[in-house]
């Protein structure tokens, strides 16, 4: 009894995956052998779905625009806020290089 069961259990775990994936690459308009499997596999409730649900009513996300402009616009204007126009448009020394603001590990002085 107990093999019975189990073979009850295993088929009803793989009889609802298919109908799953079948639900999901039907409404995404997947095509192809795996989805024929999924349907096999999920027969027969799989013809209900693919009676009831429409192909490609799934939204498809765009990716999210690309800022890279905004953001180097962002990072211009901070360092200039920070290191000051003449040297942040001269492009050679940046906010963390020696100067005026920052000086050079040999000058500093240890205080104890």
């Amino acid at each position: 009894m107990p093999a019975y069961l189990l073979e009850t259990v295993v088929g009803f775990i793989v009889w609802l995956i298919a109908n799953v994936v079948y639900l999901d690459m039907k409404r995404t308009g997947t095509r192809g052998f795996r989805r024929f499997l999924a349907f096999w596999f999920g027969a027969p409730s799989t013809s209900l779905t693919l009676l009831l649900v429409r192909p490609d009513s799934h939204p498809r996300l765009e990716p999210p625009p690309d800022d890279e402009e905004a953001l180097l616009a962002a990072i211009r204007r901070d360092r200039e806020c920070r290191v000051g126009p003449a040297r942040a448009e001269d492009g050679s020394e940046g906010p963390d290089s020696p100067g005026a603001t920052h000086p050079h590990p040999s000058r500093l002085r240890e205080t104890t």
